[in-house]
């Protein structure tokens, strides 16, 4: 049984679906335990993704957590596109069942695209998580703030594969809450900054493959081998696509495996749901897209027949 979590508010409910549909879809015959935990969300909401796992056979349970259980936690940054309930992701521990003792956490902008055993077999004796470092994972000035070592490392908390029994015994959550509440001027990058402190000494890290964000798809000033090296398969075949910037269901989204949202989408139960298809939305996206068609702007994104 692979046992997966997601946080997420009525808003990204559509969203959770087209992150879930991936992992049935691209599992065939594999177990799979959806645990969704949120506050608010509709009837019609739960009903719609409970009608998506059984389709194929999946189970499905939804935790509301108490509204005071997030005292104390608030979100600094990108406040526009991330909730509150991104610090659900802190407390897993506490909020699913004690006989579940690993869970692999996905924010619900993520593709799965391929079979997750083999991530889901990573061993964690004596760890908390398994991780993908992120693109800040060289930003010296982060270290300063979070008041560790830069040798340690830093990762997206977007996926994230959680030792839960490691985490009991530890009290991470409590060690998360503490922190959050006595050095709250530590903490920018919201749940990811509070993650990294808390687990900077008890993490292993995971190939990139597993978590190929965004901006890994940015174009760097030149296609260097060093780089071709470190990236090009793993944009080329993500296990994990992780659109963790401008989201592909957002009219002007450049993203080169943008489509591959709307595919999936179309196996939910929102598949008529607009996501930027809309006549006004595609002539915003024309205009918005028209100066590096004609490259008179650089090209934002890898082209991924360079590679």
């Amino acid at each position: 049984m692979i046992h997966i979590a997601c946080n997420i508010d009525e808003r990204f409910a559509q969203h959770c679906a087209v992150t879930l549909v991936s992992a049935f879809k691209n599992n065939p015959g594999q177990a799979i335990t959806a645990h969704i935990i949120a506050r608010g969300l509709t009837e019609s909401s739960r009903r719609r993704l409970a009608e998506l796992a059984a389709a194929y056979g999946a189970t499905l349970r939804f935790y509301e957590p108490a509204p005071d259980l997030l005292d104390g936690f608030s979100i600094r940054k990108c406040g526009n596109r991330i909730s509150i309930t991104a610090y659900y992701r802190c407390l897993l521990p506490e909020l699913l069942p004690a006989d579940v003792d690993r869970v692999l956490y996905l924010d619900c902008d993520i593709l799965v695209l391929s079979p997750l055993s083999p991530l889901w077999d990573t061993p964690l004796d004596g760890v908390a998580a398994g991780v993908v470092e992120d693109i800040a994972n060289d930003d010296a000035p982060r270290y300063a703030r979070l008041e560790y070592p830069q040798e340690l490392g830093y990762f997206n908390s977007g996926v994230l594969l959680l030792n839960l029994s490691y985490w009991r015994e530890h009290r991470l959550a409590d060690a998360c809450r503490d922190l959050m509440h006595h050095h709250p001027e530590r903490i920018v990058y919201n749940d990811q900054d509070l993650l990294n402190c808390v687990l900077c000494r008890s993490k292993r890290t995971l190939p990139l493959v597993w978590n190929v964000q965004d901006a890994f798809y940015r174009r760097p000033a030149e296609l260097t081998p060093a780089w071709r090296s470190k990236y090009a398969e793993a944009l080329l075949h993500p296990a994990i696509l992780h659109y963790s910037n401008r989201k592909p269901w957002l009219y002007d989204s450049q993203h080169p495996l943008r489509r591959l949202y709307h595919d999936y989408l179309r196996l939910t139960p929102w598949h008529d749901a607009p996501a930027g298809h809309s006549a006004s939305d595609a002539i915003r996206r024309f205009f918005r897209l028209l100066p590096f068609r004609l490259r008179l702007r650089r090209p934002k994104y890898v082209d991924l027949k360079e590679l």
